[in-house]
């Protein structure tokens, strides 16, 4: 009877552990992979933590726009074009998806591509400040000095 009970309570004890650790909402996820991030560098654990708050709250363009940020910083191009193309798909006029796949695009020699995402994204924020200051460095780099 004890050893019944000794398993029982170990099951017990490692399933509020198990809850404890993904008892955390989708927002204090996204403040772990944000420290994880800019604090510690530490990318993996920044993409860990922003999947987990992505299955609990998929639709949360912020969190994804970030994961699609580290992506980018980690050399995950593909991976990082995917994510911004999802926020996208759903919210065409979400000015910080456009600016981080338009920069991503510019960094990695495809102006055109970039120029197209900044041009899009002007369409609902005429006066952004980063996609106008984007647009210019694309413009640029594509020698398109008089527009």
């Amino acid at each position: 009877m004890s050893i019944k009970l000794s398993i029982l309570l170990f099951l017990i004890v490692l399933c509020k552990a198990s809850f404890a650790q993904t008892g955390l909402s989708s927002d204090e996820l996204f403040q772990q992979a944000r420290k994880a991030a800019f604090d510690e560098k530490n990318y993996p654990k920044a993409i860990g933590l922003s999947k987990q708050a992505l299955a609990k709250s998929p639709d949360y363009s912020d969190i994804r726009v970030f994961l699609g940020r580290v992506y980018t910083w980690s050399d995950k191009t593909d991976s990082a074009r995917a994510e911004f193309n999802m926020v996208l798909s759903k919210h065409p006029d979400n000015e910080d998806a456009a600016f981080a796949y338009g920069s991503l695009e510019y960094w990695n020699n495809n102006s055109p591509k970039a120029l197209q995402l900044v041009q899009d994204g002007l369409k609902s924020h005429p006066q952004s400040k980063d996609l106008l200051l984007l647009k210019a460095k694309v413009l640029n780099d594509l020698k398109r000095f008089s527009e």
